[in-house]
């Protein structure tokens, strides 16, 4: 099992060579995914990263392993480069004021992972930055639907420069769960989505990032296998069901 929230690196580790995919993915429109978060951590030398959601002005979502102790967290809205210098028209950068962990994460299992950030200042919406709506209804996803993904992480070779997406595919949660053997257990909160014929997956730097179905905000990128992008590979999302939903609602509406 891999945990796709970090990876940490040294400073040498950053200076990398330009051209990229997700997991044999492609590099997206530029901004054309507004709701894209890129949040960096950096504690002394290292540094990590993962992906997350805008769900509003002040509220960002993501997963709960992406949280581990720093001495800086960067929240970057408006994002296609990885280079936090980079001069990009209408990227905004963000600290974090407030984590809030589901009550029930295990850091052991994975499951229930999922964390709320609240930031420090107010986005401001644009053509570069805008929210994406939490899901309204709560049917589980039909396997062989074909939704997205995007993120920074890991492309095979090395870190992406800019924001990739895939194309995934979703996977029943038995063969998701002979996928992994059994380095966890595979729940109903949980969505999969096999490794593509040409390799297509998630890897690690994609947590945190959002499964996009039919347009419609679903999961949170969580784990999978270990390496990415092999054959009878899975990877694995918290699926926003309707109690997910109620917490994050309960959560940000009542400290606006």
């Amino acid at each position: 099992m891999k945990p796709l929230q970090i990876l940490l690196l040294s400073a040498a580790c950053l200076l990398i060579s330009e051209g990229a995919d997700i997991i044999n993915g492609r590099i997206a429109v530029p901004h054309s995914r507004p709701y894209m978060v890129y949040i960096k951590i950096k504690k002394g030398s290292e540094q990590s990263i993962c992906g997350g959601t805008l769900i509003g002005s002040k509220w960002v979502v993501t997963a709960a392993h992406c949280e581990i102790p720093a001495d800086e967290m960067m929240i970057i809205l408006g994002a296609h480069s990885s280079n936090e210098n980079a001069n990009e028209e209408g990227r905004q950068k963000f600290h974090v004021i407030k984590l809030l962990k589901h009550p029930n994460y295990d850091n052991r299992t994975l499951k229930n992972d999922i964390l709320l950030m609240e930031l420090n200042n107010t986005a401001t919406f644009g053509e570069f930055v805008q929210n994406i709506s939490l899901p309204e209804t709560f049917e589980d996803i039909e396997e062989g639907t074909v939704c997205e993904t995007a993120g920074w992480g890991w492309t095979g070779k090395k870190f992406a420069n800019c924001l990739m997406e895939v194309n995934v595919t979703i996977l029943n949660r038995k063969l998701c769960q002979r996928h992994l053997k059994n380095a966890v257990t595979i729940t109903m909160n949980m969505t999969c989505t096999n490794v593509g014929p040409e390799g297509q997956d998630t890897c690690i730097g994609d947590s945190g990032g959002p499964l996009i179905c039919n347009g419609v905000f679903r999961g949170i990128v969580s784990f999978g296998t270990n390496p990415c992008g092999m054959k009878n590979g899975a990877a694995v999302y918290t699926r926003l069901t309707a109690e997910y939903v109620k917490w994050i609602k309960s959560k940000t509406e009542q400290q606006r």
